[in-house]
């Protein structure tokens, strides 16, 4: 490539008009030629039209010269000796190294070598480009950035290029750039159209120091979650963890990689040191619930890493039902099964596995449990292997004594506490009266059963007329009409007939329908992650089948039978429409120090804006979800008249935290969360070891050579790209002249001469 020289200048003259009328200038001059020639048609003599004619037009063509203002302009252009930009990258992975030792050090060496040899003009780098007066200016910034943004450096630098003062780049890096350049160039480093065109638009070459380390930095980093961005409950998904591991020996011993969704560990893997720097891990995971699941992925710290900052990434999944899988066993044939089993399988959306027993124990028949249904009942296959999958296991008066059930009792209890939903349905062989009493069932249960004496059976065959109690009246699952009044009301005209006895209920559980003498019906309540619930008679089916009323009683019975089950199931499976308090918080990270909007929708139990509401809300740890607020929680103004509220919360710590929002609603506590990542500014972390992949791009494309470690030994390679010279202009004006008002006297004088010579004046 060609040197720049200094050359001797030279003069360039070029004429520059202003031409504010010239249309309107050049149709008078014109008009008034055309009427000169006109009168001087009748002149005797032809020579001396010609030259009166002449001369009118000499001095019209000076007229409009004058009012065109021509100016001269003298352009004087040389080459100047322009500097090479030195671009140094200051950013915190060029801290990596010991003091004085430092990449930091290694590229301040060599750009101070470089401008031994020729002139230089001095930048620094991270996020922005930075003019600095000189080397040392430059070495007390240090290497401190937050990002390496290549790309912003380089627009930086073509939008100074017009004052044509750079003759070469030489960009002095780790080459980790970590901002929009990084993320088109991808793993292979290819560029992009736009980063081509801010090359052409540089117009010099782009050259590259890449500074690496004498030995690798002792790292291991997850360098990213990838996940689909929603799935579906009691689905496996799969997972991709990226793993980046650099610096450790073979014999460094295995690693261990944990998943965590919502805080909750669900998979594990060990890794082994050895092995490829980057590799990728295969894990799967089953959402429990529909929301949004929080995806962090986490390798213990080894002694001596150089940070451990990158040891965990997040990915955010929003999970929704596709189809509900019930698993419902039921011991006996009868109306309320029957009705039960239609209401569920009219569903679409609820794929339903049934199994229910056709001859009743202790009916006088001589036969086995395993010839009292249809097929052998699967136990081990339901329990064991199937069980993860449902989202509602639904005991409908059934005795699971006698079909083994007792041994897989603590798989179902995991399957509850996990996120599972349960619901028991009353009759002669439920609750008390079918043993569930001190069995592991009834410490999950909404209610707490009591021992059979003497002729308690645990059941009684009688009607049961209901009652909503005060928690029932604010509940979602009992609202069968949106007036709370109406819905009082209705409610105690209804009856049910058959009801299981000697039920309590437990502290954390909400009781919403009692008979006549205040035993529990219907509850509902909490278990882990998982819901439960009792619905103590077998006689909800007469509702499905009304014999009294008007036809339009009937139907509203009806329609009140599936309206129930639908409630009481979507409550159960944590449906979100049935939750008094909504969140929205965002889905994507949010970078440290930023405030977090959560917007906040409050609605009563029949589903109408809660007015006047206010809200307790917190930021808490993932894994203190369950603890009590801090101290910084923070109350919110009252909603407004569509149940809305507009929180922003500043988060205190940074990774994975649960949005907690509090209220009473209707007289009940309600609590809802959602999960969000604050992320640490640790975009320079991510990768440690140097990478000259974007750098060698860089240089490939634009023309320019890359270096390692040192600069070249002698000056660096510059050339001029069609680049017009520095110039100096002056300009004259030539219409303002003395001379040339004297020129248009002169011809108006002798014109005025010879019309008066010739008789024409």
């Amino acid at each position: 490539m060609p040197h720049l020289l200094r050359l001797d200048g030279h003069l360039e003259w070029g004429l520059q008009w202003s031409v504010p009328a010239l249309l309107p200038v050049a149709l008078l001059a014109l008009a008034v030629l055309a009427l000169s020639a006109f009168n001087l048609r009748t002149v005797v003599r032809r020579k001396h039209s010609v030259i009166l004619l002449l001369l009118r037009a000499a001095a019209v063509a000076s007229l409009g010269t004058v009012l065109l203002q021509p100016t001269w302009v003298s352009t004087r252009s040389q080459h100047a000796g322009r500097k090479v930009a030195v671009v140094v990258d200051r950013s915190q992975s060029m801290a990596q190294g010991t003091a004085g030792q430092q990449r930091f050090d290694a590229a301040m060496l060599a750009a101070t070598d470089l401008a031994k040899r020729q002139s230089v003009q001095w930048f620094a780098m991270s996020d922005q480009l930075q003019p600095v007066a000189d080397a040392e200016a430059l070495r007390k910034l240090g290497p401190r950035g937050e990002t390496t943004d290549f790309l912003h450096t380089l627009q930086a630098l073509a939008e100074q290029q017009p004052s044509r003062n750079l003759a070469a780049v030489v960009l002095v890096s780790d080459g980790l750039d970590n901002a929009l350049l990084h993320a088109r160039a991808g793993r292979d480093h290819s560029l992009d159209a736009d980063t081509a065109d801010v090359l052409e638009k540089l117009g010099i070459p782009l050259h590259a120091i890449h500074i690496a380390d004498a030995e690798p930095v002792r790292d291991v980093a997850i360098a990213a979650v990838r996940a689909a961005s929603f799935g579906f409950t009691r689905t496996e998904m799969p997972v991709s963890i990226d793993l980046e591991i650099s610096g450790l020996t073979k014999n460094s011993g295995d690693l261990t990689v944990t998943l965590r969704d919502n805080g909750q560990l669900v998979a594990t893997k060990p890794v082994a040191t050895a092995g490829p720097a980057r590799r990728t891990l295969d894990l799967t995971y089953l959402p429990q619930h529909v929301g949004s699941h929080l995806l962090q992925a986490e390798v213990a710290a080894l002694p001596g890493e150089a940070t451990e900052s990158n040891n965990r990434a997040w990915a955010q999944v929003q999970v929704v039902r596709d189809r509900t899988r019930v698993l419902h066993l039921a011991g006996h044939p009868s109306w309320d099964t029957r009705f039960l089993r239609t209401h569920l399988r009219a569903d679409p959306s609820v794929d339903l596995v049934s199994f229910y027993v056709m001859v009743g124990q202790g009916s006088g028949s001589f036969v086995s449990a395993e010839d009292t249904t249809l097929i052998p009942f699967p136990t081990r296959e339901i329990f064991e292997e199937s069980l993860s999958s449902f989202d509602l296991v639904i005991f409908q008066d059934f005795p699971f004594g006698p079909f083994q059930v007792e041994q897989y009792l603590r798989q179902l209890q995991q399957y509850v506490t996990g996120g599972g939903a349960f619901l028991v349905l009353g009759g002669r062989q439920s609750l008390s009266a079918g043993g569930y009493y001190g069995t592991e069932i009834a410490q999950w249960l909404p209610v707490r059963l009591q021992p059979l004496a003497g002729e308690d059976l645990g059941y009684v065959d009688s009607t049961a007329h209901l009652q909503l109690t005060p928690a029932g009246r604010s509940h979602p699952v009992v609202q069968l009409d949106a007036d709370a009044d109406s819905n009082g009301a209705l409610w105690a005209a209804r009856s049910w007939h058959g009801r299981n006895t000697g039920l309590q209920a437990t502290e954390n559980a909400s009781v919403l329908v009692t008979d006549d003498h205040g035993q529990p019906l219907l509850a509902v309540g909490e278990v882990g992650q998982g819901r439960s619930g009792v619905l103590a008679s077998d006689g909800l089916w007469a509702w499905a089948f009304p014999d009294q009323g008007s036809d339009l009683e009937r139907q509203r019975i009806r329609g009140d039978y599936h309206k129930l089950l639908d409630q009481l199931t979507a409550w159960l499976l944590r449906d979100p429409d049935l939750d008094s308090l909504r969140l929205e918080a965002p889905t994507a990270p949010i970078a440290q120090g930023q405030p977090v909007h959560v917007r906040v929708q409050v609605v009563t139990s029949n589903g109408k804006p809660a007015v006047g509401v206010s809200v307790k809300a917190d930021l808490l740890p993932l894994t203190e979800a369950t603890k009590d607020a801090h101290a910084t929680a923070i109350w919110s103004t009252a909603s407004d008249d569509q149940g809305r509220i507009e929180l922003n919360l500043i988060p205190k710590e940074v990774g994975a935290l649960l949005v907690v929002v509090e209220a009473m609603v209707d007289g009940q506590a309600c609590r809802a969360s959602v999960p969000l990542v604050v992320a640490p500014n640790q975009a320079e972390w991510q990768q440690l070891q140097p990478d000259d992949g974007i750098l060698r791009s860089l240089t490939q494309a634009s023309g320019g050579k890359l270096w390692r470690d040192r600069g070249p030994t002698g000056p660096v390679p510059l050339m001029v790209r069609d680049l017009p010279d520095l110039a100096e202009q002056s300009h004259d004006d030539l219409w303002s002249r003395p001379e040339v008002f004297a020129w248009i006297i002169l011809l108006l004088g002798a014109e005025w001469t010879f019309r008066r010579r010739w008789g024409l004046a």
